[in-house]
């Protein structure tokens, strides 16, 4: 038995050897006494050849066997076993374009139905309209997401949780590396998390509870109870009635929390340069999955600033201001004040990446710590990303009679979160942090028109399924 290969790994180095490899059957193409057929396994393609000699029988192949082969329906997995030639031209279609297999034997692993309710090439064929004019088909979209697993098959779909791997596999090894520990919280709990009603209420033995929003209170209890640096990736649940772009209802949240020395800064320079070193290393390890997706949707490279850009809030709405929008001096952002915003400081310090902070008291959770110079506005922050927020974070309120006066201010009432009130009777050391949501930070990488992208089995308003 030969050993098995992938067929990422040859190369015209393996010139003929004779190899195993396995794959899907991509198309296949008659050409009287040549049969060719493309082997594929994710985002690699394989050129397999059958010839036959002049009277028109197969060398290697019975004449049934040959039959099979030509009539087998793609997305079959299959195994061939061939000799590995150079080829004479570049085989376009393939990624593995110097090479071809000559096939001597092969075993048909698992059949597909011949009717596919959709292919990976009128997939392909759909994004690939950008150079027209391409404008995104929700129709189509669902079509592709109650199909989902055929469509984890297309080279889109492939490069992108590729990438979606690489961005959680980096961020989890970097705070590692800067003393975060990663723990574990609850998804279950008795009270809102993030304050608010949007929440999904369950059934828990009789009693109400919900599914939690972030482990906000617990990633903050976790601080009191003496770990200095923690940080958190876990599913979170949104009962948003948002059916856009960029909204999911259920999505993996990355929280971190941190002691702090003299200014929530600490952590805003920290997470900056996580981020800054987060993107350098994906665009250059996935530089082909980076070029497969901008083949399908026409974005730009990010531009990033060589420092940190900060934008205060009051700052903010003069840009707004000054380009003609109309707005409230407390008034939260709206997406498109993000977006036109986002526009604004392109232009004015040529980056794609930058940080608000400074937002209004109103307009951020009652564990916000408000500035104590001007109580209007809270040592929050909101990291921006090609005119959109991609993760929110906040210095947190660490004085117990503080934060219970905090939250009588705001209507909640204390017995709904009474455990996270009770921890800071013992004393919180000075802290802040961040949540992000991973789907949303890589829709915005890599430019793409909607989060769904970027979640393996999406969820939403509309959709609780496959």
């Amino acid at each position: 038995m030969y050993p098995l290969s992938e067929i990422k790994n040859l190369s015209s180095l393996h010139n003929q050897e004779i190899v195993r490899v396995r794959g899907r059957v991509f198309s296949k193409r008659d050409c009287g006494r040549v049969f060719f057929l493309i082997l594929r396994d994710g985002i690699d393609t394989l050129q397999v050849v059958l010839v036959k000699n002049k009277e028109g029988t197969p060398i290697h192949l019975s004449l049934e066997d040959c039959n099979v082969l030509r009539r087998i329906e793609n997305e079959s997995f299959i195994e061939v076993i061939g000799q590995i030639h150079c080829s004479e031209k570049a085989i376009l279609a393939c990624s593995q374009q110097s090479i071809e297999l000559a096939i001597m034997n092969y075993t048909v692993l698992s059949r597909s139905v011949l009717d596919l309710p959709i292919t990976l090439k009128e997939t392909a064929l759909i994004e690939d309209k950008k150079a027209e004019n391409q404008v995104f088909s929700p129709v189509q979209y669902v079509k592709r997401l109650d199909n989902r697993v055929l469509d984890l098959r297309t080279d889109l779909s492939q490069a992108i949780f590729r990438i979606n791997d690489g961005m959680l596999f980096y961020i989890q090894q970097y705070l590692r590396g800067h003393g975060f520990v990663e723990i574990k919280t609850p998804k279950l709990i008795g009270g809102a998390s993030e304050g608010g009603t949007d929440v999904f209420k369950v059934d828990y033995f009789g009693k109400p509870a919900c599914l939690a929003q972030s482990p906000q209170l617990y990633k903050q209890m976790a601080i009191i109870g003496d770990f200095k640096r923690v940080f958190e990736v876990g599913p979170l649940f949104r009962a948003e009635n948002s059916d856009t772009n960029r909204h999911l209802t259920e999505f993996i949240g990355v929280d971190l929390e941190m002691v702090i020395d003299q200014s929530y800064m600490e952590v805003v320079r920290l997470v900056y340069q996580l981020l800054v070193d987060l993107f350098d290393a994906l665009n250059k390890k996935y530089n082909r999955e980076i070029a497969i997706i901008q083949s399908f949707f026409d974005v730009p490279a990010l531009t990033l600033a060589s420092e940190l850009v900060v934008v205060p809030f009051p700052d903010a709405v003069a840009l707004l201001k000054a380009h003609g929008k109309a707005r409230g001096e407390l008034e939260d952002l709206s997406t498109d004040d993000e977006k036109q915003l986002g526009t604004i400081v392109k232009e004015k310090y040529h980056t794609d990446l930058y940080v608000i902070t400074c937002y209004p008291s109103r307009v951020r959770p009652f564990y916000t710590m408000v500035d104590p110079n001007d109580g209007r506005y809270s040592h929050a922050y909101d990291f921006m990303l090609r005119g959109a927020e991609i993760l929110s974070g906040a210095q947190r309120i660490d004085d117990y009679t503080k934060l219970l006066e905090r939250v009588a201010e705001l209507g909640i009432a204390p017995s709904t979160i009474a455990h996270y009130l009770h921890a800071f009777k013992y004393g919180a050391p000075p802290h802040a942090g961040v949540g992000i949501g991973l789907e949303r930070m890589l829709k915005y990488f890599l430019g793409l028109p909607d989060v769904r992208y970027s979640n393996f089995f999406p969820r939403d308003p509309k959709r609780l399924h496959p």
